[in-house]
């Protein structure tokens, strides 16, 4: 099922995004791709933090940043939906939520011949980036562009995996963000999707220093230092392309779905609809990118630890 709609989420609106240039753009800022109708030669990124924290979270994702070629959709649906705004400079566009900067928004304009939907593009947190980046390719993964300094971000190398899911490893310069409770509207969640879910966990626990724990037949958590990190979900499609998909907290998933159909996207599962367990909707935005919707509680995760 959740197979079948990825690829039928495949077939909305494309956006053209070459990894090299992709990685060019969110690595050094070079606004190298098709011709755009900024002039700009260069791209500033934004920091990861409000602050500096000094502080660092190995194996966590601290940072997101939504691929697409309409910002100015993008930003409508998740102003609307989620209560964000946005800060725009060039082609990036910081994302803040109550205040508070949780990810971005990198305009890319198509360029023929390379195909891929838009997409939520996280980055996970390294003590060592040129170490990680080794141990992604003695993993089976690859580096695709880096290791490199990321303008005002930090140390960075985009990779994928061995199965050939894409994520950032980052070093951020400054520290990782606080390590709170998300509020509501914050990210509060990943999965990999992965129709050989043995080979992602091997391949993480290599990369991120995890460990692994079931939970249930289809799902597996992955953890260190007795945190949860990220979850492995099973897709039964052996034509399945492994991928992230991130989750967002809200206090009702259910009552959100009108309005995110309202808003020009998607509803692909109901919270009612297997495998959820009642917290969780898939859906996509008004220009393709998938991503989660999830009620969570405190008390909940520790119950379930």
């Amino acid at each position: 099922m959740l197979s079948m709609i990825y690829r039928s989420s495949r077939s909305r609106k494309r956006c053209c995004i070459g990894l090299f240039a992709l990685g060019a753009l969110l690595l050094t800022g070079c606004a190298s791709m098709e011709p755009s109708h900024h002039s700009s030669k260069t791209q500033s990124l934004s920091a990861i933090t409000d602050a500096p924290t000094n502080v660092y979270h190995p194996g966590q994702f601290v940072w997101f940043d939504l691929l697409t070629a309409d910002v100015a959709a993008a930003k409508a649906f998740y102003g609307e939906l989620f209560g964000w705004s946005f800060e725009q400079e060039g082609r990036y566009a910081t994302i803040f939520n109550n205040g508070h900067r949780i990810a971005g928004i990198l305009e890319v304009e198509p360029k023929t011949g390379e195909f891929a939907e838009p997409l939520w593009l996280g980055s996970l947190s390294v003590a060592d980036v040129d170490k990680a980046a080794g141990k992604v390719k003695e993993q089976g993964g690859k580096v695709l562009k880096g290791p490199d300094e990321m303008q005002n971000r930090g140390r960075g190398a985009l990779v994928s995996d061995s199965q050939g899911a894409q994520l950032i490893l980052l070093h951020a310069t400054g520290g990782d963000p606080a390590d709170d409770e998300p509020g509501m509207g914050d990210w509060v969640w990943n999965e990999i999707w992965s129709n050989e879910p043995h080979e992602s966990s091997r391949f993480y626990q290599a990369i991120g220093g995890y460990q692994s724990v079931k939970a249930g037949e289809n799902y597996e958590i992955l953890l260190n230092d007795d945190k949860w990190h990220a979850g492995i979900r099973y897709i039964a499609d052996d034509n399945y392309r492994t991928r992230w998909v991130p989750s967002v907290r809200v206090p009702e998933p259910e009552a959100l779905l009108d309005k995110v159909e309202a808003l020009g996207g998607v509803v692909w599962l109901r919270p009612d609809e297997a495998p959820s367990n009642g917290d969780t909707a898939l859906i996509s935005d008004n220009n393709g990118a998938l991503l989660m919707i999830q009620r969570w509680s405190t008390e909940r995760m520790e119950e379930a630890q």
